[in-house]
Formats: structure tokens, C-alpha cells, sequence
């Protein structure tokens, strides 16, 4: 097939493989940052620094093979080749591609890649980080349902850009479970499978998707517990930088890739520059209202 230009985190991906998640980037250029290829890849990187199970990591290399859906290999942050399995479905390749594989190019190129999700106001991008099951995905949506567009889910790239740290946008869809859809009243019927056998939906969320940078207005990491109010605590000084590194996405890669110096060095850079506070909610079905209301007071938007 024809290769597609798509952009994604700021960059301009040349893709052999069709992507239907991402914005078609609205012009040619002689000039892309990272082509995605079919190509035959290796079963085990020469001298791999680290492994894991599925994974491994060498200085401007990452391999990682998923049984029955693909193999990957990203290197030098400018190529990814990609070894589908037979009978392996679309859906599944991309799914790997566009999470863990394209936060490994991202680390390679020496971004901050967050395990969050965002949403773009006037003021800026408002990020939400967590572990899984936090309720990043469902506050996106919540915010997504009041008018503010979708930033990007699970993986957010920050950098440094002339003294401001900015977030750049992924793709236009968040990722949800079933009892989330319910307690947003948001029809099943709207979403989309997100791989076989995993009751987990996809909701595309277009409106308002813009490929362009936002400068990061504040950073949420988000917990639950067994009290019945919402407590909202800025984080200060070394707090600050010890969040954000606890909240790297596969932060397990950095050592292997070589990129930890440059990581440490991006985090201190946001963390000195970035508003990031905890916000901990009742351990329940959320009250998204309340978490609307608390926010949007804290930062006047």
C-alpha cells in the first residue's frame, strides 16, 4: 500500500501500515521524523543492556515481541519495523504499536513520556497521571463531556521548548472500561472494541482534536481513598520531581536504552517549571461533577 504521512506527539510518522487512530497530517514533505515499515526484524538484539520478558533494550534499540499479534523494533528514534504475526489482526498490531512501541521511540528521542491523560483548555494543557485504574481515561472524558477537547490517553510526551514545557497532543480517543461508560452515561454503541476478549471500549473523541503543542498548565496525580471528600494537595520541591519520575511511562526501558542521564535531566526541567499537585478522590464510582468543580476552581478555568 501507499505510505501515509500521520502526526502524532509533534513528530511526522511515515507510515507503510494504516493507522486510523491518527490525524493524516494535512500536507506532503520531502522531510518526516520517524518511518514505520513491514519488514523482517530480529528475534533478539545482538547485545541487549537489559530484558524482560517480552521486551528487550539496547542503546538506540528496542525490541518486543507479542506472541501472535507482532514483533517490533524501534531504533535510533527515527524507525520503527514491525513483524506481524500470521492471522494476527489489525487492531492488535496497532494497539502495541501506538502504546508501549511509540513510547519507546519517544524515550529514545529524550522526551518526557508520561503515564497520563490530557486535556487541552484555554489555559493550557491539564494532564492526569496515575497508575492504571486511576481514573485518568474517565476524568479526560468527564472534562471531554463539558467541552475540552481530548489531549491525548495513556502515553502524554512533554518537552522543553524555549523555557516552557509543553505537552504534545497523541490521537483523538480514550480508552475506557464498561462500569466508566455507565457512570458517564456514555452508550456502548458509541465505542469501539479495543482488542478481542478485553471488555475494555475505545470512544473516539475528535471534537476540538488539535495537533498542535499546548504549554502544560498543571499536572494531577490522581488517588483514591476510603473517605467521603476530595482533597487536593500541591506537591513542592522534591515532591515535584519524584512524581513525575514514579509516573514515567515503562520507565523499565530507560537503562536499557541508555536515556536515563538525559530522563533525569527532563524531569528536573519539568518539575521545576510545573504546577503538580495530588488529588485524591473517594474510593467509589467517582462523583465527576465534584472532580469537574474542584478542578476548574483550582486552576480558574
Amino acid at each position: 500500500m501507499p505510505f501515509i504521512d500521520y502526526t502524532i506527539s509533534g513528530l511526522r510518522l511515515r507510515s507503510e501500515i494504516k493507522l486510523p487512530e491518527l490525524v493524516e497530517a494535512s500536507e506532503t514533505a520531502t522531510q518526516v521524523d520517524v518511518r514505520l515499515l513491514r519488514a523482517e526484524t530480529p528475534e533478539a538484539l545482538d547485545n541487549p543492556v537489559n530484558r524482560g520478558v517480552l521486551y528487550q533494550a539496547a542503546p538506540a534499540q528496542f525490541l518486543l515481541q507479542m506472541p501472535n499479534i507482532a514483533r517490533y523494533w524501534v531504533r535510533n528514534g527515527d524507525e520503527i519495523l514491525v513483524t506481524p504475526a500470521p492471522q494476527a489482526q489489525e487492531a492488535e498490531i496497532r494497539l502495541f504499536l501506538l502504546g508501549t512501541v511509540w513510547a519507546a521511540l519517544l524515550h529514545q528521542r529524550g522526551l518526557l513520556v508520561l503515564h497520563a491523560s490530557g486535556i487541552a483548555t484555554p489555559e493550557g494543557a491539564v494532564i492526569f497521571m496515575g497508575r492504571s485504574s486511576a481514573g485518568k481515561s474517565s476524568l479526560a472524558a468527564a472534562f471531554y463531556q463539558r467541552g475540552y477537547p481530548v489531549l491525548g490517553d495513556d502515553v502524554i510526551a512533554l518537552n522543553i521548548c524555549n523555557g516552557r514545557v509543553l505537552a504534545f497532543p497523541g490521537f483523538p480517543q480514550l480508552r475506557l472500561w464498561p462500569d466508566m461508560l455507565s457512570a458517564l452515561e456514555i452508550a456502548t454503541d458509541s465505542t469501539l472494541a479495543l482488542r478481542p476478549k478485553l471488555a475494555k471500549r475505545v470512544l473516539p473523541v475528535p471534537d476540538g482534536f488539535d495537533i498542535q503543542p499546548l504549554p502544560v498548565r498543571a499536572i494531577y496525580l490522581l488517588h483514591s481513598h476510603i473517605q467521603d471528600e476530595i482533597k487536593l494537595e500541591k506537591f513542592e520541591g522534591m515532591s515535584r520531581f519524584t512524581t513525575l519520575l514514579n509516573h514515567t511511562f515503562r520507565e523499565k526501558f530507560l537503562g536499557g536504552l541508555g536515556v536515563r542521564p538525559i530522563h533525569f535531566q527532563k524531569v528536573s526541567q519539568v518539575a521545576q517549571k510545573t504546577y503538580v499537585a495530588s488529588l485524591v478522590r473517594p474510593d467509589q464510582s467517582p462523583n465527576f461533577e465534584q472532580l469537574f468543580a474542584t478542578i476548574k476552581q483550582d486552576l480558574a478555568i
